[in-house]
């Protein structure tokens, strides 16, 4: 009989929950969420999307409920009215909750009689049943739970919140959330994560809004060079394979993008065979691959950028020394008057950030595609 094909899996995961031990360091954030939460302080977690914001969310969850708190993740991506948000609480709780605490929130639920449960349809069976429920009166109920939880348990709850900007999208929605989480200091506290750094300015920033300063921003920023570089070379030896002369030109291409890093490191590793080196050739085939993988993606956030949003995008991909520049403007049809506005558009969709060295595409294989791929 022909010898079985001994079949390995590749280390670096580019989607879906990273598994215990898959996150780069983010040690010194994870404290810093924790901390504020023992102290009954409400955090607030803006970066792009794909880094690393719900992964970070999961670990410090994790870490809480060793710790004896209640804990769950609600995502609110999308959400349309107060109903979704209602379901999106609920099926945190039903998927987080384990033990006596989830035997106590189940008791509560039942008690209350207002169509929440755990299991079973929940909300949206109730609400499908009966749809003159008071959504409202049902959510500040649920919102209450952490308080009542306290109350019977002792427990305290740490609630994360993520894709928290889609609140803008239900009227009323974060004045309700207010009206009850500020009385919750001693039995919970919460996290809000979102994507779209404009949108969550207007929630906690802005003097209308009923969050105006409710939640201490914590950044999250790249990457920082030295454990992504560890991790890297780590995972490429324990399944006999070396990095080799690829690192420096990946982790300087990648510039601490979490998801990139791990995009870029799963092709460079599929194309080096187990007991061999990768070198600069090996890489300039991966970075290649992963472009051609994001691709659709990336056309797709180009086209749903405004055009002098996408002019900015145009300039920064080519590395202008300078966007209010003449030459830049003729380059790539843009007047100075309107660089400024389409620059915040930019940095308020994350898909720009403003560092020391100026601003810059937040995305690696965005500029790559737009320097690359002939769209000047």
């Amino acid at each position: 009989m022909p010898e079985a094909r001994v079949i390995e899996a590749n280390p670096f995961r580019v989607a879906g929950e990273l598994l215990p031990g898959e996150m780069i360091d983010r040690d010194e954030e994870t404290a810093r969420l924790l901390s504020l939460a023992a102290g009954g302080h409400a955090s607030r977690l803006v970066a792009p999307r794909r880094y690393g914001k719900t992964s970070l969310l999961r670990r410090v969850l994790a870490d809480a409920a060793e710790q004896g708190w209640a804990t769950a993740l609600v995502d609110l991506e999308g959400v349309l009215s107060l109903s979704s948000i209602v379901v999106r609480i609920e099926r945190a709780y039903d998927r987080e909750l384990k033990g006596v605490i989830r035997r106590t929130v189940d008791g509560l639920f039942r008690s209350w009689q207002v169509g929440l449960s755990l299991g079973a349809g929940g909300f949206t069976a109730s609400l499908q049943s009966n749809p003159r429920i008071d959504v409202e009166a049902v959510l500040l109920r649920l919102l209450d739970l952490p308080a009542k939880l306290y109350e019977r348990s002792g427990a305290r709850s740490l609630i994360a919140f993520d894709e928290f900007q889609d609140l803008l999208r239900v009227d009323g929605a974060d004045g309700i959330l207010r009206s009850v989480l500020q009385h919750q200091t001693a039995a919970a506290s919460y996290a809000f994560a979102g994507s779209a750094p404009t949108l969550m300015e207007r929630l906690f920033e802005d003097p209308s809004r009923p969050l105006l300063e409710h939640a201490v921003s914590v950044e999250l920023g790249p990457l920082p060079t030295e454990p992504t570089a560890a991790f890297l070379e780590d995972r490429f030896r324990l399944t006999g394979r070396d990095i080799g002369s690829a690192l420096d030109p990946l982790l300087a291409f990648a510039r601490g993008h979490p998801q990139r890093t791990m995009l870029l490191a799963h092709h460079l590793w599929e194309l080096v065979p187990r007991g061999s080196v990768a070198d600069e050739s090996a890489w300039v085939d991966a970075r290649e691959r992963a472009l051609s993988q994001a691709e659709a993606a990336l056309r797709a956030r180009w086209q749903s950028l405004a055009v002098n949003e996408q002019r900015v995008s145009l300039a920064l991909a080519t590395r202008a020394r300078n966007l209010y520049a003449e030459e830049t403007g003729r380059f790539v049809g843009l007047k100075k008057g309107s660089v400024d506005r389409a620059l915040a558009g930019l940095v308020g969709k994350a898909e720009a950030r403003v560092g020391a060295a100026g601003p810059e595409l937040t995305d690696p294989l965005l500029e790559h595609w737009l320097a690359e791929r002939g769209l000047f």
